[in-house]
């Protein structure tokens, strides 16, 4: 007769299982972006991930036990792709996947390694997966006040806390095996925080838009504000127009620490609202995305003109409101394909 904890744990195991999968055929309904694929991996990995890490026997999952461990021990890697896949709006393509493959890469050097060498290994395959887990979730915190899209915003809270969870239970299970030589008595305790994860997750994710999922549509920067769908009539005009009075005239998005609340303050508007009119009327999924629009304008202004030669590209960018030169570079890369210094070169060819 199977004893009532181990009935729980079982129980406990399935229905995350179960979870996880229903999530994963969730999102295999949702929209074409990138975060589907990241996604289905992630729940494959939770799920595999359930399954290995059960007390009992792995001899019972035959052949099945190898893909379930390979998911297993990139799940941290999968977890990080799936979140930045889902809350950052530039595409990272398939590097997105490099940190799961050092993962893997790491377990199967530890498996194959001698016993001396193996549990180095290990406390390095978690270090690895630790710090990963700290920098999405602390890159999903920082962005939460910028993020425009609401119904995204909202996941925020749920992934964080899912994640914040996890993290604790693995930490409770490292330590156990650290000073006990065994975790086996708190494998109770992981079968219950994945379940609770999973349901959660579950209910969160299929609260969402599958749109949210889709490729976000590239907003190209320009000093005009970009109309993301029906012309603006109304209140709303009125607010736009205010709006491209303080960033063309007064430039406020030179200062580096603006911050949409105090836009909003400056457009006498409820914040919400404001994120609403930048995100569904101007297109930008992003307040920074809608800032850096005015800034790289600004910056490219100043590359092309034949006065300002001399004048360094780390000061063009500072004065364009970029708080450093290393954001400044990426954001100018991505938009244009070209270096600042290449484009400033290539400006002022026809102008000697």
């Amino acid at each position: 007769m199977i004893h009532p904890a181990v009935a729980l744990e079982l129980l406990a195991r399935g229905v995350s299982i179960g979870a996880f999968l229903g999530l994963a055929l969730a999102l295999t309904r949702s929209g074409s972006g990138p975060a589907r694929l990241s996604g289905v991996l992630f729940c494959l990995a939770a799920v595999g991930h359930t399954l290995t890490q059960w007390p009992g026997p792995d001899a019972i999952f035959g052949i099945a036990y190898a893909p379930m461990w390979i998911f297993s021990v990139a799940g941290a890697g999968l977890f990080w792709a799936f979140a930045r896949d889902l809350f950052e709006d530039d595409s990272a393509g398939w590097r997105r996947f490099l940190p799961a493959a050092l993962l893997l890469a790491v377990g199967v050097a530890a498996i194959a390694s001698p016993a001396q060498a193996s549990p180095a290994l290990w406390l390095a395959l978690n270090l690895i997966g630790a710090a990963l887990a700290i920098h999405i979730l602390v890159l999903i915190a920082s962005g939460w006040r910028g993020d425009l899209v609401e119904k995204r915003r909202r996941l925020r809270g749920p992934v964080l806390l899912a994640g914040a969870a996890y993290a604790l239970a693995v930490i409770a299970v490292q330590i156990g095996e650290i000073f006990a030589g065994s975790a086996a008595h708190l494998s109770p305790l992981a079968a219950t925080t994945l379940m609770l994860i999973g349901l959660v997750s579950l209910w969160a994710f299929g609260r969402v838009d599958p749109d949210l999922f889709a490729t976000p549509l590239k907003t190209e920067p320009a000093i005009e504000p970009q109309s993301a769908g029906a012309p603006i009539t109304g209140a709303d005009a009125k607010v736009i127009t205010e709006l491209d009075r303080l960033m063309r005239d007064e430039r406020l998005y030179r200062e580096d620490s603006l911050t949409i609340a105090a836009l909003a303050l400056r457009l006498r508007l409820p914040e919400h609202r404001l994120r609403q009119l930048i995100n569904q009327k101007l297109g930008h999924r992003n307040f920074n995305a809608f800032l850096n629009q005015w800034r790289l304008s600004d910056a490219k202004a100043a590359l092309s003109d034949p006065t300002q030669r001399e004048v360094p590209i780390s000061t063009i960018a500072l004065d364009a409101g970029f708080a450093s030169l290393g954001p400044f570079n990426r954001a100018f890369k991505a938009d244009t394909g070209m270096t600042p210094s290449d484009y400033r070169t290539q400006a002022l060819a026809g102008k000697s």
